[in-house]
């Protein structure tokens, strides 16, 4: 684990289904539009408004950069 990594905050956007697992829940779905992203070595969270409240979800780089090769995830304002 690398300590002294500063994690990056940036705009995306979500252009389809982009699905992440709250604990041992079942997969929920992120809405497509905007929202923000924190991304550290080893994970991205996501934030967004969903009916007036905020959201958020923890998921492995990994799957962040699924999202972001398969176009269901587009970094930077649009």
């Amino acid at each position: 684990m690398n300590l002294s990594s500063n994690p990056t905050q940036i705009t995306a956007r979500i252009t389809s289904q982009v699905e992440f697992r709250a604990g041992d829940g079942p997969l929920l779905e992120i809405p497509e539009g905007e929202c923000q992203v924190i991304i550290d070595a080893d994970s991205a969270v996501l934030t967004w408004i969903e009916e007036d409240q905020p959201m958020t979800a923890a998921i492995p780089k990994i799957e962040f950069d699924r999202f972001i090769e398969s176009g269901a995830i587009v970094l930077g304002e649009s």
